[in-house]
């Protein structure tokens, strides 16, 4: 036994390292190994005296738990952090849920304190195999937000430094005007408003799904976007104005439907396909892009084309659904709007995103470059002679 004096003492029980501190005048043991995440195996009197030093700056930092959080398991803080995204009403739950699932599987049983930074980065290698770096930071995002959830709950006195991937797989989509146009011609009748309000306003797919008619104004000046169904859970007005009043408009008009029954109806949703919420349509939009020429072939995992039942590659859209997000921020800047009105419009809530989807292009840069060159030109004066002194 070695004591070390005024903090605690250190023990050797047969091929184990203990250490022994006292809180409030209750003495506390456990084996050095399981603060330090090791094999018992190995372990020295130096180990144990670092581990010790390790439960005292917890004790004197106010963030000591004690011996019970050995029995914490990691399956623990990913419950805790579901029931946390569902006691706020969080909107990404379902996302959350299916990113735990590859940490449910890789640490099934595992102590919480027994995930090390090396452990992590074991699981970044295996995920990496076979997923994208940005679905693999998703994970470890989760992961990273359940250790900080239960430090604040204080079930375990401390969490591991999980450093997320560097993504290079931001997309880059948008559509100007006549390609939109292109696409929305091949779009069924009633995705084809839907699509122009989102062009237009920026705002996102599932934020129109929900959008109800008690949000329009009666005279078709003004929708108010409620919290509960924002992303990122603001309130948010817009005035409807040319296009978007006269899709609202119409969309008035169509609001009623006919039931299975025979009997008319009125729709509660803005955008909706028979009274109901308007569901899955990525197919539909694919084959949109398809036949209007924005159809890349499908790429399978090892690298090599899909192919159809006749060995012809298989299409898919080269834009997706959110590109038309990125279109709006993109034609907003273009036209001159200032970022914090565009924000309000489309929603961002941080600069920094508003940016990234804010893309410009070659024919951007070209445009620019041009205007910089004709005002130069028309800057040029004729240098005047130096005057001769007399």
């Amino acid at each position: 036994m070695t004591r070390i004096r005024g903090m605690g003492r250190v023990l050797l029980r047969g091929q184990r390292w203990w250490i022994a501190y006292y809180v409030k005048g209750v003495e506390h043991r456990e084996s050095a190994a399981n603060v330090l995440g090791r094999p018992d195996a190995g372990l020295s009197d130096k180990d144990a005296t670092k581990a010790l030093k390790i439960r005292l700056g917890e004790i004197h930092g106010g963030r000591w738990v004690g011996p019970q959080q050995d029995r914490v398991t990691l399956a623990e803080l990913l419950d805790a952090l579901v029931l946390d995204y569902k006691n706020n009403g969080r909107k990404s739950l379902r996302g959350l849920v299916s990113h735990l699932t590859p940490l449910r599987a890789a640490f099934p049983l595992d102590a919480a304190i027994h995930i090390t930074e090396v452990r992590v980065e074991k699981y970044k290698s295996e995920r990496l195999a076979t997923r994208k770096p940005a679905t693999v930071n998703r994970e470890l995002a989760a992961l990273r937000r359940a250790f900080a959830l239960a430090v604040r709950q204080r079930r375990i006195s401390s969490a591991p430094h999980i450093e997320t991937l560097q993504e290079n797989n931001a997309r880059q989509g948008f559509a100007e005007p006549a390609d939109f146009e292109g696409i929305v011609g091949h779009l069924p009748d009633y995705l084809q408003d839907f699509a122009r309000f989102a062009y237009a306003s920026g705002w996102r797919k599932g934020e129109l799904k929900t959008l109800e008619w008690s949000a329009v104004d009666r005279d078709n000046t003004r929708v108010v976007l409620k919290r509960e169904h924002s992303k990122n859970g603001d309130p948010r007005v817009i005035p409807l104005v040319g296009e978007l009043r006269e899709i609202i408009e119409r969309l008035r008009e169509r609001r009623e439907y006919k039931t299975p029954t025979g009997e008319t109806a009125v729709s509660l949703y803005v955008f909706h396909r028979t009274g109901q919420p308007i569901g899955d349509f990525r197919k539909a939009w694919a084959t949109a892009c398809i036949a209007a020429g924005f159809g890349v072939p499908k790429i399978a995992r090892n690298g090599a084309p899909v192919l159809g039942a006749e060995g012809e590659p298989v299409l898919r859209g080269s834009l997706i659904f959110h590109d038309l997000r990125r279109s709006a921020v993109r034609n907003l800047d273009r036209d001159g709007i200032t970022q914090s009105v565009a924000m309000a419009i489309t929603g961002h809530k941080t600069a920094s995103v508003y940016r990234r989807y804010r893309i410009v292009n070659e024919d951007d840069i070209r445009a620019a470059l041009e205007r910089v060159q004709t005002g130069n030109r028309a800057r040029k004066v004729v240098r005047l002679a130096k005057p001769v002194a007399v």
